[in-house]
C-alpha cells in the first residue's frame, strides 16, 4: 500500500467516526446491540413458540424465514435503554404471529425489498389485532415500543426531507431458499487429502439474509489471463460473471474496510487453501445440492437418519467410514503433558481422594460400626419372639467402579476456530491427553474416538484409542487429529451407540465434545439436523447407555438445550475450565 492509499484510508476512516459521533452521541449509552440481548431473546422465541426459534441478525428491519428470526443488529430511537429493549421484544412477539398466521412468501418465491415491504406493510393491520388477541397482558408494552418507533419517524421527518419509514415495525416479508435436486456430479475431495492450513486472520463481516452459490467455472479460471497493473492501485469489487484465481494470501487486515462497502452474496465451495476467514452470519438453509456420489473403494456402514418432518426414518442413509488412526506425533503429547503437569497432578490428586472414599454397607456380619437400623430391627424381633437377623454391622468398602466411556470429539473444521486466543481443537487434544492419563493410571475402561463429514455419504470416523488398546501407544495419536470437514452429529452418535453396546459394564456413557451445532455440505441444518441428533440421543436412552456433551463455544447455548434437555450438558465459557469439566463428569458418574 503507497503512502498516498495509507493517507486517504485513515483520513476516510477519521470523517467517517467523527461524522458518526456527532450524530449519534445522544443515544450511544441507550444503544442497544442484538448481540447483547440475544440469548435472551431466543428462549423467549422458543418459549413462546414451543420450536427452536433461531435468532439472526438482519440487514436492515428483519422478518423471518421459517425457523430464523431476523432482527436489527441494533436499536436506539430512544434514549431510554428500556424501551429500546421492548421494541426488540415486540418484534419477537409480532414475528411470532406472523409466522403461526403464514404472512410470508412462499418458500424460493424471490421477490424485491420493496415489494416484500409493501406486503408486510398491508398485513400490519392483520398480524397486530391477533396480537392483542393472543397476548393481551403484553399490550401495553407492545403499544409502547410502537410509540416509541413513531415518535421517532416523526421527528426524523421534521429534521430531513426524508419520508416516514415504519419498515421497523412490520418488517419484509421473506422467502426461504428454494430445494434443490441431487447433484451426481458434485464429487468432493477426500478430506484428508487437503492440504492443512492455519488461519492467520479472522475477520467479522455483515450480516446477510439470503446468499446465492454458485458453481467454480473451472475453465473460465483456467482461460484468465493475468493482466499487468501499471496503476497500482488496487480495487475490490463483487463478482459479475468474471472468474479469477483463489490465491488463497491473507490480506484480510488491509481488505477489510473495503468489503464492509460491498454487497457480497455470491459464495463458492472450495478446497483450495485460504489463510483468513471474512464470518458472517447466513444459512444456506435448504437449498442445497444432496450429494450423491460415494467412495466406492472403500468399506463403510450405513445408518438411518431421523426425518422429523415426514416423522420417520430415511433408512440406510449416512455412510459412514470407520477407520483407525495410524498416524503419530508423540512430540505433541509429550509437550502437552509436560506444559500442564502441575494440572494434570491437581486432577490426579482429586481422582485420589475420590477413588479411596469409602462406602457404607449396611446390615452386614462383622464391620466397623454398628447398623442402627439393624439394631432397632434386632430388639424389635426378640421382643416379638422371632429370630433376629446378626447382621447389625455397617462395612465401609472401596467403590467399584464398573463404568465405560467412550468420548466422541467432534474434529470439524469448526474446531480450527479460536476461543479466548485459544484454538478449541488444540484444548480439546490436551484436555483428552490429561483425562486418558488419568483414566489409564486408575484402570477404567475408556475409547477415544474422532469424527467429522462431508455430506451424508462422506462420514468419517476415527478410532485414536479403543477399549482394550494400550494408552502409552494410543496417547501419541492424539497429537495427530486434524480438523476437517463438518459437523455431521446424529450418524457420529449412532455408530459411537454400535461401538458402546460390546461392553459388559453396568454404566455406559457417550461423552461428547462439540461446538453442539449441527451441519454438513448437504442438508444437515438448523431444525432438521438437530432432530436428528435428539432421536440418536433418544436411541441411545433406549439401549440404557449415557449420553453428555461438553461445549468449548459460546453459540452452543443456542443449539445444546434444543437437543440434550436441560441437564445432558455443559457449556465452558473459556478452554481451560475443559479438563476440570472432563474431570467433573467423570467423578459424578462414579458417585
Amino acid at each position: 500500500m503507497g503512502w498516498e492509499e495509507f493517507t486517504f484510508k485513515h483520513l476516510f476512516r477519521f470523517t467517517q467516526r467523527w461524522i458518526g459521533f456527532q450524530e449519534n452521541s445522544n443515544t450511544l449509552e441507550a444503544r442497544l446491540t442484538l448481540t447483547s440481548v440475544k440469548d435472551r431473546l431466543s428462549i423467549l422465541a422458543k418459549a413462546i413458540t414451543g420450536e427452536n426459534i433461531e435468532i439472526l441478525t438482519a440487514e436492515r428491519e428483519g422478518g423471518f424465514q421459517k425457523n430464523r428470526f431476523f432482527l436489527p443488529g441494533e436499536y436506539s430511537h430512544s434514549s431510554d435503554k428500556i424501551k429500546n429493549l421492548e421494541f426488540y421484544i415486540f418484534r419477537i412477539l409480532y414475528l411470532t404471529e406472523q409466522r403461526r398466521l403464514r404472512l410470508n412468501w412462499k418458500d424460493g418465491l424471490d421477490k424485491g425489498k420493496e415489494e416484500s415491504r409493501q406486503k408486510a406493510r398491508e398485513s400490519y393491520p392483520i398480524v397486530l389485532e391477533n396480537l392483542k388477541k393472543r397476548y393481551p397482558d403484553s399490550m401495553e408494552m407492545v403499544a409502547s415500543a410502537i410509540e416509541t418507533e413513531e415518535t421517532f419517524q416523526k421527528k426524523n421527518i421534521q429534521n430531513s426531507k426524508n419520508k416516514s419509514d415504519f419498515s421497523f415495525l412490520y418488517g419484509s416479508w421473506m422467502s426461504a431458499p428454494p430445494e434443490m435436486g441431487s447433484k451426481k456430479d458434485s464429487i468432493l475431495p477426500n478430506a484428508h487429502s487437503v492440504k492443512k492450513d492455519t488461519i492467520d486472520t479472522e475477520v467479522e463481516g455483515i450480516a446477510r439474509e439470503k446468499i446465492e452459490r454458485i458453481e467454480i467455472d473451472k475453465k473460465s479460471q483456467e482461460d484468465y489471463t493475468l493482466q499487468h497493473h501499471f496503476e497500482k492501485v488496487d480495487t475490490i469489487e463483487e463478482f459479475n460473471g468474471n472468474w479469477r484465481d483463489f490465491d488463497g494470501s491473507d490480506e484480510l487486515s488491509e481488505q477489510k474496510d473495503a468489503l464492509q462497502e460491498l454487497d457480497l452474496r455470491n459464495t463458492v465451495r472450495s478446497d483450495d487453501p485460504t489463510h483468513s476467514i471474512f464470518r458472517t452470519e447466513f444459512l444456506f438453509g435448504s437449498g442445497l445440492p444432496d450429494i450423491q456420489d460415494a467412495r466406492p473403494n472403500e468399506k463403510s456402514i450405513l445408518y438411518d437418519e431421523w426425518d422429523a418432518s415426514k416423522k420417520k426414518y430415511k433408512q440406510k442413509y449416512c455412510s459412514v467410514f470407520p477407520q483407525e488412526l495410524v498416524q503419530e506425533d508423540p512430540i505433541f503429547s509429550t509437550k502437552a503433558l509436560s506444559e500442564n503437569i502441575s494440572t494434570l497432578n491437581t486432577l490426579r490428586s482429586r481422582f485420589n481422594r475420590f477413588v479411596n472414599e469409602r462406602t457404607a454397607v449396611k446390615r452386614q456380619l462383622d464391620g466397623e460400626d454398628l447398623d442402627l437400623d439393624s439394631i432397632v430391627d434386632y430388639f424389635t424381633d426378640i421382643l416379638s419372639f422371632r429370630s433376629p437377623s446378626e447382621r447389625i454391622y455397617i462395612s465401609k468398602r472401596k467403590m467399584l467402579r464398573d463404568i465405560s466411556i467412550l468420548v466422541l470429539m467432534d474434529t470439524s473444521l469448526s474446531t480450527d476456530s479460536f476461543v479466548e486466543n485459544k484454538r478449541i481443537l488444540d484444548v480439546e487434544k490436551t484436555s483428552l491427553l490429561l483425562f486418558g492419563q488419568l483414566c489409564s493410571e486408575f484402570g477404567d475402561r475408556f475409547q477415544i474416538d474422532s469424527f467429522s463429514s462431508r455430506t451424508r455419504n462422506h462420514c468419517d470416523y476415527f478410532s485414536i484409542k479403543k477399549f482394550e488398546d494400550s494408552w502409552e501407544r494410543a496417547r501419541n495419536k492424539i497429537g495427530a487429529v486434524q480438523a476437517s470437514g463438518y459437523t455431521r452429529i446424529g450418524p457420529a452418535i449412532r455408530h459411537a451407540l454400535n461401538q458402546i453396546q460390546k461392553e459388559t459394564s453396568s454404566k455406559r456413557w457417550i461423552l461428547l465434545l462439540s461446538d453442539g451445532k449441527p451441519n454438513d455440505y448437504d442438508r444437515y441444518e438448523g431444525r432438521y439436523g438437530i432432530e436428528d441428533v435428539k432421536q440418536a440421543i433418544r436411541e441411545c436412552e433406549k439401549c440404557k447407555v449415557g449420553f453428555y456433551a461438553l461445549a468449548i463455544d459460546k453459540q452452543a447455548k443456542q443449539y445444546l438445550p434444543a437437543m440434550l434437555g436441560h441437564s445432558s450438558y455443559r457449556i465452558l465459557p473459556n478452554p481451560s475450565h475443559l479438563p476440570d469439566a472432563l474431570t467433573d463428569f467423570y467423578m459424578k458418574l462414579l458417585r
